[in-house]
C-alpha cells in the first residue's frame, strides 16, 4: 500500500513538473485544432459529468465531489467518481489550481483504475494531467502507469465535459 502511494506521489510529481515545463504550450495545443493532430491523436477518454457536492475548506479553498459517465477507447463505457480541491489564485493572474483523486470503473464494476490529477484554469475552462494506477489485467490495464493530459469545460450549473489524451 505504501509503495502504491509512493508511485502515485512520484507520478503526480512528474505531472506537476510537466505542467510547469509545458505551461502555455499545452494550453495552446489543447485550445487549437492541433489536439487532433498526430502528436496527440484523438482522446482516449470523453466524459460528461456533474459536480455533486461542494464544501468550503477555508479562504480560497473549496472541495468538490463529482460523478461522470464516459467512453474510453471509443467503445468502453466507464464511470468516473472522485473529489477535487480547488485553490483560488489571486491577482495578478486570477484562476484556480486544482488537485483531484478519482476512480474509473468499467460498466458492471469488474475493473477499476485510480488516478491523481492536477489542473490549472478557471471555473469554466481548465487543463491538466492525470497519473493512473491499476491492478487490472483486462480492459483497463493500459491505464497502469499512464499519464494523460486533459481539457475540461464546466457550465454554471456544474455540468462538465472532459477529454483526455495519452501523453506519449
Amino acid at each position: 500500500m505504501k509503495i502504491k502511494r509512493f508511485v502515485i506521489s512520484i507520478i503526480g510529481g512528474i505531472a506537476v513538473v510537466l505542467l510547469l515545463i509545458v505551461g502555455t504550450g499545452a494550453t495552446t495545443i489543447l485550445n487549437t485544432t492541433h489536439a487532433q493532430s498526430a502528436t496527440l491523436g484523438g482522446p482516449y477518454l470523453v466524459e460528461k459529468g456533474k459536480i455533486t457536492g461542494q464544501k468550503e475548506l477555508g479562504p480560497n479553498r473549496t472541495q468538490f465531489t463529482y460523478t461522470a459517465n464516459g467512453t474510453m477507447n471509443g467503445n468502453m463505457e466507464v464511470t468516473d467518481t472522485g473529489e477535487f480541491e480547488s485553490i483560488s489564485k489571486g491577482e495578478p493572474a486570477p484562476g484556480l489550481i486544482t488537485t483531484k483523486n478519482g476512480v474509473i470503473t468499467t460498466t458492471g464494476g469488474s475493473e477499476t483504475a485510480n488516478y491523481t490529477g492536477l489542473d490549472v484554469g478557471n471555473y469554466t475552462d481548465y487543463q491538466g494531467a492525470s497519473a493512473y494506477s491499476t491492478n487490472s489485467t483486462g480492459k483497463l490495464s493500459f491505464l497502469n502507469n499512464n499519464l494523460g493530459i486533459y481539457k475540461g469545460e464546466t457550465e454554471e450549473g456544474g455540468n462538465f465535459v472532459l477529454r483526455e489524451w495519452h501523453w506519449k
